[in-house]
């Protein structure tokens, strides 16, 4: 009995291992317009010769990992989040979080600041609830201002010369599962960047979903580039990466919904079928332009004139903002905030 006991302690901590990626097959995958306005269907079918030959390899899981970036106070529960929902999700790879090393400086006078008390406590929640690695940051260009959001950038990292890939996901969001993006962190080639394409056209990258290979020259062009010219992270791939070469395969980008933003809700079809969005879809990104954010405890009634028509998205839409504030509660030990909407001047 105490050997049963101690086999199902095992298996319920032990990492779940990812599936191969489908290999390329001579049908065209879905096209990307059809996919994001109708999120249905299921992934496509692993090839079992396959997944025994890549079974057969050994894979180095300290080599790579997913990484979280935060340049202000206020957006580090939403990486923590992040980061434990893998923890929950038994992901095998590792969880950094990079944070501006001014954070680390001790104040000399003795007023009370409630930011860093909160932040210092979010940090050593990760790091010890949820095996997160805290890698402090510079700034993008030496001496600059460290106390502002902008002296810090994505391009930090490429710094992370220590792991093989990384992929990053655009905070704030809720992870529904994380096999997809198992699948391809342990099984994709190291290129310098595959980005999710910004539209079904694959005209731009986004920094929605970034799977990277860290190096010293690609940090050192960012960083100059960086220099040379203030760029918005976004601004600043777009110019260093051109694209298609940049962009994430159509086949692997085809493995069902792996970003997803909550907006594209509203433009749900008759036939949407929420069980079914769920069980193929990877990461929910909360953004709608007219709300601040799902860190804010925003009016029942203005919210009511944003939720999608549709009843089956519209219940899911609702249960991914409830969801996010009971796991930020859960995680983080912290309420919404109070959001008050801005007074247009005339």
């Amino acid at each position: 009995m105490q050997q049963r006991t101690v086999s199902s302690l095992q298996a319920a901590i032990r990492p779940n291992k990812p599936k191969p990626l489908p290999i390329p097959k001579p049908v065209e995958p879905p096209t990307l317009d059809v996919k994001w306005a109708r999120p249905l269907g299921a992934r496509p079918a692993v090839d079992e010769s396959v997944e025994q030959m890549i079974a057969a390899q050994t894979l180095d899981w300290s080599r790579l990992g997913y990484v979280q970036l935060v340049r202000e106070h206020g957006e580090l529960c939403s990486a923590v989040m992040l980061l434990a929902d893998l923890h929950g999700l038994k992901s095998p790879a590792k969880r950094l979080l990079l944070f501006p090393r001014a954070w680390l400086k001790k104040n000399d006078d003795d007023a009370y600041d409630p930011d860093m008390t909160t932040t210092r406590r979010l940090l050593r929640t990760a790091a010890r609830r949820y095996g997160v690695s805290l890698i402090p940051m510079e700034t993008i260009v030496d001496g600059a201002d460290d106390s502002l959001p902008s002296s810090y950038s994505l391009a930090s990292l490429y710094a992370l010369t220590d792991y093989e890939r990384l992929i990053y996901l655009r905070a704030p969001g809720t992870l529904l599962d994380a096999s997809a993006l198992d699948s391809l962190l342990a099984f994709s080639k190291s290129e310098p960047l595959a980005a999710y394409p910004a539209t079904p056209e694959r005209k731009a990258l986004s920094t929605s979903l970034l799977l990277i290979h860290p190096s010293q020259d690609v940090y050192r062009q960012l960083k100059e580039l960086r220099v040379a010219q203030p760029l918005t992270d976004l601004s600043l791939f777009r110019r260093s990466f051109p694209v298609p070469d940049a962009l994430m395969s159509e086949w692997s980008v085809s493995m069902g919904n792996l970003v997803y933003e909550s907006q594209k809700l509203r433009e749900a079809v008759d036939d949407f079928n929420a069980t079914k969005f769920e069980e193929t879809t990877t990461f929910v990104r909360l953004s709608d332009p007219e709300l601040p954010g799902p860190e804010f405890d925003v009016p029942y009634y203005q919210r009511v004139e944003l939720r999608p028509e549709n009843e089956d998205a519209r219940r899911m839409w609702d249960g991914l903002y409830e969801r996010f504030r009971q796991r930020r509660m859960e995680v983080c030990g912290l309420d919404l905030e109070y959001w008050r909407k801005p007074v247009l001047e005339a």
